[in-house]
């Protein structure tokens, strides 16, 4: 007995050194907003405005993080539930570790989205039981029997494969990235307020903020900074995704995944100049058949793009430009897109409130012969706090002219000729 409690006691000993070793520092977080707007919204030229708005409120993304540190490795679990049109989950993991003066760090995510979802793999039906329970009776006659086999089938936005990751080296100066990451910067610097009047290049297909057109893709970059004031970044795409040159640009010629693959490359710098931040990003994409075979080799859509970013410091005034370019044509079909747009605007500081100013444009061509889509959005807003709560009003404009004169004034009405929408919209948010 006195030996089996000298080894609880030891055990216990060492749970209790071993405990401070293992620890992980844990939180949770959400938030929640309300919103009070007022809408009006005309569809086309001739059209009646319609009037809308009233007051709504959601909560956002309910964040479960733990963390822990053990010398110089580090990892973060974060679990988040969150509501975007459909229930997500997602679940994720990231790490770092430096060895001598470089160090790793790579993430681990995925979202089952299963939550209240049910799948039957079979299909049944009721029948009503012989009276006599016979073997005269029906072959089935015993209540449910099964119809036929149902493939099972996933449950809507459950994730359909293997989480697509990168790995990230860096000594400080130099820093590499091998896989699916934003390896370029789209370089838009604007701000908006909480109205509803901000633009975005190809707004009814892509949605890209206003700057390069890119995204996301797989590929390889790498970074050095020049000073502590200026860096550049070179990146290289080589991949099989659809409509994803760049992490944005479409396929004009029909091509697949399965006989073409996504070449490109870009540049991205970015430095501070007195006052002044510039960012600026250039970037070009083709696609190439891959199966050798003559007809999907004429098949082939090449792209360029430009992004330009500027901020000036001025103290409390600080005002920005964001430009942005697009062009991608279609090799055998002569297919043509093409997207601009433009973004000015400040933030000016009234002690702890600020006030922001914005003013956009775009423009949009889906062919050779499209005539301009153009769109400008402007909108004022003031940011302040109500104690421990943010309280956000804005005023937002948008309005759109297609020179093709479209006449339709359904579901493709933002690309119609005469659109216009005012918003007046007040934010009270409140962050725990």
């Amino acid at each position: 007995m006195k030996q089996l409690s000298k080894m609880m006691l030891a055990a216990v000993a060492s749970v209790a050194l071993a405990a401070p070793a293992l620890a992980w520092d844990f939180s949770a977080s959400g938030s929640a907003e309300a919103r009070l707007n007022s809408q009006s919204t005309t569809t086309i030229t001739g059209a009646t405005a319609a009037t809308g708005g009233g007051v709504t409120s959601a909560g956002g993304g309910l964040t479960l993080k733990s963390s822990h540190t053990d010398g110089a490795k580090t990892a973060t679990l974060t679990y988040v539930l969150d509501w975007d049109g459909n229930l997500d989950e997602t679940i994720s993991v990231s790490g770092s570790n430096k060895v001598g003066a470089w160090t790793a760090s790579g993430s681990v995510s995925y979202t089952p989205r299963n939550l209240g979802c049910q799948n039957a793999a079979y299909g049944y039906v009721s029948n009503p039981t012989n009276v006599d329970n016979t073997s005269t009776g029906p072959a089935s006659d015993n209540g449910t029997v099964v119809l036929a086999q149902q493939g099972a089938t996933a449950c809507a936005g459950t994730q359909t494969g293997e989480d697509a990751t990168n790995v990230t080296l860096t000594d400080g100066t130099m820093t590499i990235i091998l896989g699916e990451a934003g390896h370029l910067s789209g370089q838009n610097v604007s701000t908006s307020s909480t109205a509803d009047g901000a633009l975005s290049m190809d707004a009814h297909d892509e949605d890209v903020g206003i700057g390069a057109f890119v995204g996301d893709f797989h590929g390889v970059s790498v970074g050095y900074k020049i000073s502590d004031t200026m860096s550049v970044t070179g990146a290289y795409q080589t991949s099989s995704e659809l409509s994803d040159m760049l992490g944005a640009g479409e396929f004009l010629d029909s091509e697949t995944t399965a006989s073409h693959g996504t070449t490109g490359y870009g540049i991205s710098f970015s430095g501070t100049f007195g006052p002044a931040t510039v960012g600026i990003t250039q970037g070009s994409a083709s696609t190439a058949d891959n199966t050798g075979s003559a007809a999907l080799g004429k098949l082939s859509t090449t792209m360029s793009t430009m992004g330009l970013g500027v901020k000036l410091d001025l103290g409390d005034i600080k005002p920005f430009i964001s430009y942005g370019t697009y062009t991608a044509d279609g090799s055998d079909s002569k297919a043509q897109h093409t997207h601009s747009g433009n973004e000015v605007g400040l933030t000016y500081a009234l002690g702890d409130d600020t006030v922001v100013l914005y003013v956009g444009n775009t423009e949009d061509k889906y062919s050779t012969t499209d005539k301009a889509l153009t769109k400008s959005g402007m909108e004022v807003g003031y940011n302040t706090s109500v104690g421990p709560a943010s309280l956000s009003i804005g005023y937002g404009t948008a309005t759109s002219a297609d020179a093709d004169k479209p006449t339709d004034s359904g579901t493709t009405y933002a690309k119609n000729d005469g659109y216009s929408k005012t918003d007046i919209e007040v934010k009270l948010a409140f962050s725990f």
